[in-house]
């Protein structure tokens, strides 16, 4: 299993999936080591991943309090309690609903490396996000998190689309965007997207910087591009 300390900074999210698609089912609790209390279930057909569950319990114990550091907002009390399931499916990689996880045992038998995914539904639970609106900035922030602080990805091996408004793929290539833009262009603006994501109060003018320059200025100097016309979303 892989970790990551060092230094921090970011912000957050909270993503919610139909709860019926993760059709949770009662498992084992395993021991919260005085932190968040994470219970593991894991379905019967696919028994063999319990280490894999195991794995990813302790992971879920070790970040769940960074990650509440990470994304902090005034009043903000995080869950205490995350529930793991490994789901016996084919399809899908993972999903999020409040406090509860679900991860495909398809997907953890083809990448069992891939603890960070654990992370980014992780983060998910910590966000917290009323709406999830726009969807781009929730799963941005969920992909800064889990790639370039988890992981320690440098902001060289991010996507860089060169299309207008590529920001609203999310995702990585919002993740890398906000890694470039928190290491010295706009430092700070993954604190002021949760804690606005968090009140429903977001808009693209958080993105404007005191000299004026706006969220598609920004893009299109991460990725070479005109924002003649343009109007940020």
């Amino acid at each position: 299993m892989r970790t990551r300390d060092g230094l921090f900074r970011a912000t957050a999210l909270s993503l919610a999936f139909p709860f019926l698609l993760l059709g949770w089912a009662p498992g084992i609790c395993a021991e919260s080591d005085g932190g968040v209390e994470v219970e593991l279930a894991v379905d019967p057909e696919v028994e063999q991943l319990e280490d894999w569950g195991e794995q990813a319990a302790q992971l879920i114990r070790e970040w769940h309090p960074r990650l509440v550091n990470l994304l902090p907002s005034e009043g903000f009390a995080p869950p205490q309690k995350v529930f793991l399931r490994i789901k016996h499916s084919a399809e899908g990689v993972g999903a999020t609903s409040g406090n509860r996880i679900s991860i495909s045992s398809g997907w953890i038998e083809k990448h069992p490396e891939d603890f960070g995914l654990v992370i980014h539904e992780l983060v998910h639970v910590v966000q917290r996000y009323p709406r999830g609106k726009p969807m781009w900035v929730t799963e941005g922030i969920a992909d800064y998190l889990r790639w370039a602080i988890y992981e320690g990805k440098s902001a060289e091996r991010f996507p860089r689309p060169k299309a207008t408004r590529g920001y609203e793929k999310g995702y990585q290539v919002m993740g890398g965007f906000l890694l470039w833009l928190e290491t010295g262009r706009n430092p700070g603006i993954v604190g002021t997207l949760n804690a606005a994501m968090r009140e429903g109060t977001y808009e693209a003018k958080l993105f404007t910087t005191e000299d004026g320059r706006t969220l598609d200025d920004w893009w299109a100097e991460y990725v070479g591009l005109s924002t003649k016309g343009v109007k940020a979303g």
